[in-house]
């Protein structure tokens, strides 16, 4: 029942690892979609965990083929001395080593099995490994190959659009200038209207100001002889002094 488990899960995980290898060759750099390009970057996920454990798996099956080979070859260096031993040996004295040499050599004979079981085991798993790893780099080249041209093209399509925009700044500007000119044109003739209506007040002002002086009595301290002259002209009779104003008041 365990046996039939793993081949079932072995089995699955094949078929998966086939679906994933199908995406890899059919997908295509040159016109892959941000959907296409998302599946595959999760298609690489789930690839570079199998990767890593594939990796695991390598490490520990060559570690285990290494322990027994290890282990085979200490006893095949015991059994090469138990033979010297035993040739170098009194012929009374022989019986000892050979019967100790005998189980080492059958405890070897067992071990050949295992250990061309785990050597191949882990030269199983560095295959596996190996597939994984060769796939994950060949999704992984896709799939940035695919990002550089959906970028560029996505980049394309930005420069465009600015370019675009620009072009269209530019009609407006030259339309607004148009405009302005139009206005500049509509202010000059503003500007004549308010200069000459200036300068007609400007006109007025100044009469205004040349009949304020000629209406305006110099004041007495510029020239008393004149201001004396202009009051008789005007018939204003001069002021009389207090011994005056008194005379007057003692002939009444």
């Amino acid at each position: 029942m365990l046996s039939f488990l793993k081949q079932y899960l072995v089995k699955k995980t094949d078929d998966v690892q086939s679906g994933f290898l199908k995406l890899i060759v059919e997908f295509d750099p040159e016109s892959a979609s941000e959907a296409e390009i998302g599946e595959l970057d999760e298609v690489l996920t789930k690839l570079t965990q199998q990767m890593v454990a594939a990796r695991a798996s390598w490490d520990k099956e060559q570690g285990e083929a290494e322990a027994i080979k290890k282990a085979y070859e200490l006893r095949v260096g015991a059994a090469e001395r138990l033979q010297a031993q035993m040739d170098a040996a009194a012929l009374d004295q022989k019986a000892p080593f050979e019967a100790s040499l005998a189980k080492l050599v059958a405890e070897l004979e067992k071990m050949v099995p295992e250990v061309e079981r785990e050597e191949a085991e882990a030269q199983e798993a560095k295959t596996y490994y190996d597939e994984l790893n060769q796939a994950v780099k060949t999704a992984s080249e896709r799939l940035k190959s695919a990002r550089a041209r959906l970028t560029e093209a996505k980049r394309r399509m930005d420069m465009a659009k600015i370019r675009a925009e620009r072009a269209a700044e530019q009609e407006d500007r030259a339309k607004v200038l148009s405009g302005i000119k139009q206005q500049a044109d509509k202010l000059g003739t503003a500007f004549e209207a308010m200069t000459s209506r200036a300068e007609e007040l400007e006109a007025k002002a100044q009469v205004h100001q040349e009949k304020v002086k000629l209406l305006t009595q110099p004041k007495e301290e510029e020239d008393p002889l004149i201001a004396q002259a202009l009051k008789d002209a005007a018939g204003v009779a001069p002021e009389k002094s207090l011994g005056e104003r008194l005379a007057a008041l003692k002939n009444k």
